[in-house]
């Protein structure tokens, strides 16, 4: 079988659109391939038939490696398609190191090429339901007293808690991604992210002090596609000694949403954020393939200020 590699053309969107549904991917990632971030985009043909692809791009959030995404035609799965194009993607000068790619872990043949070709995990994520009609709300010991629990849309009106909580949810995130580090931003960037659109004020909650002046613990929820469905977002807190409130504020969101009528909701947890962590093993989500991501330094050293490991 002859594998062709070439520059990615247009008119083969349609057989990328098949693509993207026999790998599991959202069609959103074509997106990328009109953004000003878009780096490279390359097709693999067995005759005139596209049996893969290959695109990177950058972030502006996260500016310290080249994002990339390989697909593979499954009947073309085991015909080296995958090791010809990231081939390619090593061979090209305007690579900058390191290389970051994710997978779901059932792609068993694609995590061997890459960790054969020297990509190391770097964390892995998980994304499961919890059903709330099956949920049976118990009482989360936190040993915790004179605490305070309010919505976002209770203190947004309060300046100094509402930097508070930005500079804190920033230090945090900071914190679980030193693998790949954010970008140098203004508060005020981190502020429309942390408090964007889809955030729900009344669903989301802190934990104040004794004196209500500061943060403990905070949780966020988001609106989703599905009328019936929230998303856990961004959670944390002020040290490791007020984890165990994370589980609580949980509660309190649960409640929240099935006052809303919303039958489930939907989480996204990394091994590297150990707050995330807490909720996971906490409540019963149901089992769902995870999500792994690779990462692979460059042979200069250029890239010395991005090490992978698995604690980011």
């Amino acid at each position: 079988m002859r594998i062709i590699i070439r520059e990615y053309e247009k008119i083969h969107q349609e057989q990328l659109k098949v693509l993207l549904d026999l790998s599991f991917e959202e069609e959103d990632l074509l997106s990328i391939l009109k953004d000003s971030r878009y780096k490279f985009a390359y097709s693999a043909y067995v005759k005139d038939e596209l049996v893969g692809v290959a695109f990177g791009w950058l972030s502006s959030f996260h500016p310290n490696c080249t994002y990339f995404k390989i697909l593979s035609h499954p009947v073309y799965a085991y015909g080296d398609v995958i090791e010809k194009l990231l081939s390619k993607i090593e061979s090209l000068e305007l690579i900058d190191y390191p290389l970051q790619t994710s997978i779901w872990e059932t792609s068993l043949y694609a995590k061997d090429v890459y960790e054969q070709n020297g990509f190391k995990e770097i964390r892995r994520t998980y994304m499961p339901t919890l059903h709330l009609a099956d949920f049976k709300e118990t009482v989360v010991p936190s040993n915790m007293e004179h605490r305070t629990f309010k919505s976002l849309a209770n203190i947004s009106s309060n300046t100094e808690l509402v930097e508070q909580l930005l500079l804190l949810t920033k230090r945090n995130y900071e914190d679980t991604h030193k693998a790949n580090p954010v970008a140098a931003i203004e508060l005020g960037e981190w502020k429309r992210l942390i408090l964007a659109e889809d955030v729900i004020t009344e669903g989301s909650f802190v934990c104040l002090d004794s004196e209500e002046k500061d943060i403990l613990a905070y949780s966020f929820l988001h609106e989703t596609d599905d009328v019936h469905s929230y998303e856990l977002g961004w959670c944390g807190c002020l040290s490791s000694q007020y984890k165990k409130i994370i589980p609580e504020l949980i509660l309190e969101q649960i409640k929240y949403s099935n006052n809303q009528n919303v039958r489930s909701i939907v989480g996204e947890f990394d091994t590297t954020d150990s707050y995330a962590l807490e909720v996971l093993r906490t409540f019963p989500f149901t089992p769902s393939p995870t999500w792994i991501t690779y990462q692979k330094k460059g042979v200069s050293g250029s890239d010395s200020n991005s090490p992978y490991k698995i604690n980011e």
